[in-house]
């Protein structure tokens, strides 16, 4: 008689439960104004990947946060462009965001990798917003199926290129080995900390470095000419928000003062779109500040910008 009340009991559910399975899951939101024929378009030109991955990050935390923070700064931005005086008329699809909670780091890679092979494929452009910058490999490993001459575009203020950081070969630390070892090179910008070991790599195989100390305060834009010289003709662009001076962007893991101004990263990247076809970016390791919008709200208009010179010049992207 005990064993049966007992197991009466367990088929009660309880009011917790009911109101946990009753709960509606919480939409995604996304990219830019709610566009009707292009937000869940798989059809519209430009994607975008929220990726909240943050396994690995070593001092400052909250990359995780930040691709629906981004989000949902997205649409207070005007899409009338004041620098280039027009509307772009930006068609996005905002996708499914990632899971990044519950498989292993390798499995929840190798989703991602999935997930964005789909986009690479059909030779739409995606902007995938992280997390931390372990995500870049895969989708890099992804755009290369897709573009031959591809290299990457690494803006950031550290160089990333350790085999190993405190016992894991997938630390954000070493990311850009990782997309080394694909065969695909990269040309680093902004870069101001490195370790001994970064340096003898750099060295050793001659990689393109453009430390951040030539670029800040020159006065005149030789350095964006000098870096285009290096890019091959399909450019990945990887936004590390270090990248950028702490004054522009203070929510970051690790944020190394002397940084690029917003000018100064948005004429490069102008630039970029006019004289090479990019074919797809990530924006990572923004760490929303809470009280004040101004991290994600910068990243927004980054990731918007760049959509916007990558529009003005498509006849190049179908090349």
């Amino acid at each position: 008689m005990k064993s049966k009340i007992k197991d009466r009991k367990s088929t009660v559910e309880s009011p917790q439960s009911r109101l946990k399975r009753d709960k509606p899951a919480i939409r995604m939101p996304h990219f830019l104004e709610y566009d009707p024929e292009s937000t869940g378009n798989p059809d519209a030109p430009y994607a975008v990947l929220p990726v909240p991955y943050e396994r690995t990050v070593s001092f400052g935390r909250g990359t995780a946060n930040a691709p629906r923070a981004i989000l949902d700064a997205s649409k207070e931005i005007e899409r009338f462009d004041e620098e280039l005086l027009l509307a772009p008329g930006l068609r996005v699809q905002t996708l499914p965001e990632i899971d990044c909670r519950h498989d292993s780091e390798e499995k929840t890679l190798a989703a991602l990798l999935e997930a964005a092979r789909a986009v690479t494929a059909r030779h739409r452009f995606l902007m995938t917003f992280g997390g931390e910058h372990t995500i870049t490999a895969p989708l890099v490993d992804a755009a290369r199926a897709s573009w031959d001459s591809l290299c990457v575009l690494h803006i950031d203020a550290h160089l990333d290129l350790r085999d190993e950081f405190r016992g894991s070969r997938l630390s954000h630390a070493c990311v850009m080995r990782r997309v080394l070892e694909l065969d695909v090179p990269a040309v680093h910008v902004g870069i101001r900390s490195l370790c001994e070991e970064e340096y003898r790599l750099v060295v050793e195989r001659d990689i393109s470095v453009f430390w951040a100390r030539d670029i800040v305060g020159t006065g005149d834009d030789s350095w964006i000419e000098k870096i285009v010289a290096r890019l091959a003709r399909h450019v990945y662009i990887s936004l590390d928000a270090d990248g950028l001076d702490p004054a522009v962007m203070p929510g970051t893991g690790t944020p190394e003062p002397g940084g690029l101004s917003w000018h100064a990263i948005t004429s490069l990247l102008r630039r970029v779109c006019a004289e090479r076809t990019v074919v797809a970016a990530d924006l990572v390791e923004v760490a929303p500040i809470p009280g004040t919008p101004v991290c994600e709200y910068t990243a927004a208009r980054l990731a918007a910008k760049l959509m916007t010179y990558h529009v003005l010049h498509s006849d190049r992207h179908s090349s």
